[in-house]
C-alpha cells in the first residue's frame, strides 16, 4: 500500500433511494466487482497532479465510471428529477463556472436536481453531479451553492472514487489474508489433541475465535484507516473546491458561512473518528484558515501548485 499524507445529508431518506445513493455502500460493491481487473495495466502507486498525495490506484477511471452508470440511471429513475430553469440551470451555471476553474471545461459533465427537500449533493465517476433542491435552497446565495459544486469537482479532481475502491480492495484482502493464517494456525494447533473428542471441541473453539478475528480486523480496518481516508477526502475536497471558486469568480469566504450554518443545523454529530465526515465546525475552521493563507502569499497565493504544496507553504 501507499505511504499517505494523510456533508453528509441532514434527513432521512428510504431505505431504497439510500442503497442507490451511499458512497460507502457504492464503493464496497465497486471494489467487490472490481476484482477481477486489479492488474489493467495500473501501477498500483501514483501521485496525484492535483493533491500532491499519494494514492493507491488498483483500478481505472474508466471502468469505475462504468460500473457508475447504473447507479447514476437509478438514481434518477427511482427518484423525481426537476426541471426548473430556477434549479437546473443555476447548476448548470455554476458547474460549467467551477469546471473551469478546476481545468476540467472540456470534459464532459452530466448534472441533475433531485425534487427532494433533502440536504445534499453527491458526485459519481464519470462526473455525474447531483444535488437536491433542499440544499439549494439552504445555500443563502450562488457563491454558496459553488462551495459544494466546488467540493464534489474536487472528489473528482483527487480522483476519491478510485483510491476508496482500491483501498477497500487493498484492504479487504489483508483482512482476509490475516484471518486465514491465524486460523490455519489455529487449527494446526488442534492436530495436537490426544483423542478425537478434544480435537473436535478444539476446531470448534478455533473457528469461533476465527470469526472473532475477522470482525476485530474488519472494525480495525474501517476505524483506522478507512474513516480517516474518508475525512481526508473530505478535507482535501473542501480546499480544491475553495481554490475552484477563486478561479471562478465566487468569493471563498462562503464556503466557510455554509460550513458554519451547517455546523449550526447539526449540534449533535457522533464521534469524528466514527464519521466518514469532519466535523463541520472543523471544516470551517480548516476552510477559514487555507483561504487566509492564500490570502497573505498576495501574488503567490491560489497558484496552480499542489494542495500538498500549498498547504507545506502555509507551514512554512
Amino acid at each position: 500500500m501507499c505511504n499517505h499524507d494523510h456533508h453528509e445529508p441532514t434527513e432521512i431518506v428510504d431505505k431504497e433511494t439510500r442503497e442507490i445513493l451511499n458512497r460507502r455502500k457504492m464503493i464496497q460493491a465497486l471494489a467487490a466487482g472490481g476484482t477481477v481487473a486489479v492488474a489493467g495495466g495500473l501501477s498500483g502507486c501514483a501521485t496525484n497532479p492535483d493533491t500532491g498525495a499519494s494514492q493507491l490506484l488498483l483500478i481505472g477511471e474508466g471502468q469505475l465510471s462504468q460500473m457508475a452508470a447504473q447507479s447514476w440511471a437509478q438514481a434518477k429513475s427511482k427518484q423525481k428529477l426537476t426541471t426548473d430553469p430556477r434549479y437546473l440551470g443555476r447548476i448548470k451555471n455554476i458547474g460549467g463556472r467551477i469546471a473551469k476553474g478546476a481545468r476540467r471545461d472540456k470534459q464532459a459533465w452530466d448534472y441533475a436536481v433531485f425534487d427532494s427537500d433533502q440536504k445534499n449533493a453527491f458526485v459519481l465517476p464519470g462526473n455525474r453531479v447531483g444535488f437536491y433542491k433542499g440544499m439549494m435552497d439552504f445555500a443563502d446565495n450562488d457563491d454558496q451553492i459553488a462551495a459544494i459544486m466546488g467540493h464534489e469537482v474536487g472528489h473528482v479532481a483527487g480522483r476519491h472514487a478510485a483510491e476508496r475502491v482500491s483501498t477497500n480492495m487493498a484492504g479487504q484482502m489483508a483482512v482476509m489474508g490475516g484471518t486465514i493464517l491465524a486460523g490455519s494456525q489455529m487449527q494446526k494447533n488442534c492436530k495436537k489433541a490426544q483423542t478425537r473428542q478434544e480435537q473436535s471441541i478444539c476446531y470448534r473453539k478455533a473457528n469461533r475465535q476465527t470469526q472473532l478475528l475477522n470482525q476485530a480486523l474488519g472494525v480495525g480496518f474501517m476505524v483506522g484507516i478507512a474513516l480517516p481516508f474518508s475525512r481526508k477526502h473530505e478535507s482535501q475536497s473542501d480546499l480544491l473546491g475553495a481554490r475552484y471558486m477563486q478561479r471562478s469568480g465566487y468569493n471563498p469566504y462562503q464556503a466557510v458561512k455554509l460550513w458554519e450554518k451547517m455546523a449550526e443545523e447539526n449540534p449533535r454529530r457522533q464521534p469524528e473518528f466514527l464519521s466518514t465526515h469532519p466535523n463541520p465546525s472543523r471544516r470551517a475552521r480548516d476552510l477559514h484558515n487555507y483561504i487566509k493563507c492564500q490570502e497573505r502569499a498576495g501574488s503567490q497565493g491560489w497558484g496552480d501548485e499542489t494542495l500538498k504544496a500549498a498547504l507545506n507553504a502555509c507551514k512554512a
